[in-house]
């Protein structure tokens, strides 16, 4: 998994939630966080625990992403990434999810 860039993180999340967040939303954020760390070790967990909660609104699954190798240059090899459709509208990161 890619090392956290903290300053390009809070630029991120300032984009999708705003400058403020009220004392609930950040709770709600710090308990799913919590939960995630406790109960999702493996993509499949993930993706099970975030479809229970975001659905109907959002859909998580693994999908099959490629790279180049790095250990063997000149080939691409594939790994899992994470797919996040909403309201019809996908949103497919390149950020590893490996565990």
């Amino acid at each position: 998994m890619k090392r956290l860039d903290i300053e390009q993180f809070r630029k991120e999340f300032e984009a999708a939630f705003g400058a403020t967040l009220t004392v609930p939303q950040l709770w709600l954020l710090v308990k799913m966080c919590k939960n995630v760390r406790l109960r999702c070790r493996h993509n499949t967990a993930f993706n099970n625990f975030m479809n229970a909660v975001f659905q109907p609104h959002a859909s998580f699954r693994t999908v099959n992403k490629t790279r180049p190798s790095w250990k063997i240059p000149g080939t691409m090899e594939t790994y899992p990434g994470l797919s996040i459709v909403v309201a019809g509208m996908t949103n497919d990161q390149e950020e590893d999810t490996e565990d």
